[in-house]
């Protein structure tokens, strides 16, 4: 593959185990692979960082990882819940660590809608205090303490208040950012575009701007043109091996017309 001005990897595609993620990213010339922590392969109680730094340098690639999504709220009305996920979120960063990976991305977690008569009802109203508080006194300071290792990512829909609590963690922690333009597709970050300066990774995968479909790049309408003039990682995050390379193919005939 072309030599790019930043470094291009892949999350991968949901068969693969850890040993053939890193054949096939080395294989198919990436530079590392982004684990997801969700999937059974390389969850925290299925794998060891022993397994994955030895298969690390078997292969000469980076390790990116993803935390779990599925599992962790930072967001939740139950402090139980949030306590468990700072006990969570502490696990993935050791394993980080011992496993020399490069950079830890994390989603803030979510509110709840409730089903009714008139159909689903969301009221972001209920929460402002509530994320406010917990982003700016809680997870401020596990991201304090673990600085740039640790990445948010732009999730499809903040709120007033989950903005300005991650203002307030920007412009007071050295913690980065992961860009996901898919996500941006859909709902528009413009916090994101104004501290692009801290972003590490940025996930790539397209959709028709209305649903979070994570399909192959160029079977959409995102906007990929933030990576004209970028230089970390950016990461395929379309998790199959045929969707991979055909977005590998597009994204370097794509950088051409940049």
């Amino acid at each position: 593959m072309e030599k790019l001005h930043f470094r291009l990897g892949l999350q991968p595609d949901v068969e693969h185990t850890p040993k053939e993620a890193f054949e096939f990213a080395s294989i198919n010339g990436f530079d590392h692979v982004e684990l997801l922590m969700d999937h059974p392969y390389y969850a925290l109680d299925f794998t060891g960082y022993a397994e994955i730094l030895e298969i690390k340098e078997s292969y000469d690639l980076d390790v990116l990882i993803h935390a779990p999504a599925n599992s962790v709220n930072f967001l939740s009305i139950s402090r139980v819940i949030r306590k468990a996920s700072y006990t969570e979120l502490e696990r993935v960063m050791e394993f980080a660590e011992r496993c020399g990976a490069e950079l830890v991305t994390v989603h803030l977690g979510w509110n709840p809608g409730f089903i009714t008569a008139r159909g689903f009802v969301f009221q972001p109203r209920l929460y402002e205090k509530h994320n406010y508080r917990v982003l700016t006194e809680e997870f401020y300071s596990f991201a304090n303490y673990y600085g740039e290792l640790l990445a948010i990512e732009n999730t499809i829909s903040t709120g007033v208040s989950v903005e300005r609590a991650l203002e307030f963690i920007i412009e007071n922690t050295d913690i980065s950012l992961t860009f996901d333009v898919g996500h941006n597709n859909i709902y528009k970050n413009e916090l994101f575009i104004r501290h692009f300066d801290r972003v590490k990774n940025i996930h790539l995968h397209d959709n028709d701007g209305k649903r979070d479909t994570h399909s192959t790049l160029g079977k959409g309408n995102a906007d990929f043109s933030v990576l004209k003039n970028y230089r970390n990682y950016a990461t395929l995050e379309v998790r199959d091996r045929r969707a991979i390379l055909e977005s590998r193919d597009w994204l370097l005939k794509y950088l051409k017309t940049l």
